[in-house]
């Protein structure tokens, strides 16, 4: 699982990890083009600056910062303010009520482990409460029930069994009677 760590990146918290990973890319951007600026001249500075722009390069604040710092650089170097292009950001930073398909206005609370931890054996226990109450029900249903089943299907079928031995006794002497009385019936 990731580390909440991962969510920093040149010293900015991000809001989720996609949004980390595209700042690290970003970072690793920006160290590679910091290289290769120190043996550009100042026109070739500006013109990857607003070549940047034009592409759209960066999109995190990690890139933003990497601009700003190119920025002040070509000023430092004699390049008016007004001759550099501002630097977009693209994004809308004022939080609009009820909107709520916004995740990045979303703040990521700390995390609290050991309350984490509390409210899951809580509900763990809960649950296992509730899971013991229903084994015994289904127990009690399954005991109070008529038809056979595991518990009590031997009791079910020697009952059955002496329903039928009980019938079968009451009709074989029912035809005893019956044969007694043709039989008497017969030698008068």
């Amino acid at each position: 699982m990731a580390d909440r760590s991962d969510l920093i990146v040149g010293g900015f918290f991000f809001g989720s990890f996609d949004d980390a990973a595209a700042a690290e890319r970003e970072l690793k951007n920006a160290e590679y083009l910091e290289e290769r600026l120190g043996t550009m001249n100042l026109s070739q500075m500006k013109a990857v600056y607003d070549k940047m722009l034009d592409q759209k390069v960066f999109s995190t604040p990690v890139g933003w910062e990497f601009l700003k710092s190119l920025r002040a650089r070509l000023e430092e170097s004699g390049i008016p303010e007004e001759e550099l292009r501002p630097i977009p950001l693209y994004n809308n930073f004022a939080a609009q009520k009820d909107s709520r398909d916004h995740k990045a206005l979303m703040r990521i609370k700390p995390v609290d482990r050991e309350r984490n931890t509390k409210m899951a054996l809580r509900g763990s226990v809960i649950l296992n409460i509730i899971l013991v109450i229903l084994i015994l029900a289904m127990f009690a249903i399954t005991m109070k029930s008529d038809n056979p089943n595991i518990l009590n299907y031997e009791e079910a079928i020697l009952n059955r069994y002496a329903a039928w031995e009980q019938n079968l006794s009451e009709r074989e002497n029912a035809v005893r009677e019956k044969e007694k009385e043709l039989e008497d019936s017969a030698g008068r």
